[in-house]
């Protein structure tokens, strides 16, 4: 088993981390105005989006976060945890899967556990399991980035 990193601890990059290693980012709180912004820039203009009315009426507690969004901004936490410090270059995702929704006022973070590590001429390829969390502890979106 590996170590687990907090973010308000230490701050370590992944390329410096073991298999089976962890970090949790801090949190942040999602705005309406980051739901809003969120889906106009990405062209995702679907009513439970934009509308509280409309959420409701959708069977949504009410307006919601796009998904892609709720991952920009956990992607943003990592970025900013120094996690992703070192990385050279993003290779993809696999296995992404969005399981619950985000609302405005919920707070977000990411954990990564690190699952493969090998040196390869260019650095360190890494490959890293991660979830999102809300205030409440549930996965609300989980992947696996190489």
């Amino acid at each position: 088993m590996g170590t687990h990193y907090v973010e308000d601890d230490w701050r370590k990059p992944i390329q410096k981390m073991e298999v089976g290693d962890k970090t949790t980012t801090k949190a942040r709180i999602v705005s309406r105005t980051d739901i809003e912004m969120g889906a106009l820039m990405g062209g995702d203009y679907a009513a439970q989006f934009l509308s509280e009315k409309a959420a409701q009426e959708s069977g949504w507690k009410s307006q919601l976060l796009p998904g892609v969004c709720s991952l920009n901004i956990a992607y943003g936490l990592l970025i900013q945890s120094g996690f992703l410090s070192d990385v050279i270059a993003y290779i993809g995702t696999d296995n992404l899967r969005f399981h619950a929704p985000v609302y405005a006022d919920d707070s977000i973070r990411m954990e990564a556990e690190i699952t493969s590590k090998k040196k390869t001429g260019k650095g360190w390829m890494c490959e890293y399991d991660w979830k999102i969390r809300n205030q409440d502890q549930v996965a609300v979106a989980s992947g696996h980035n190489i």
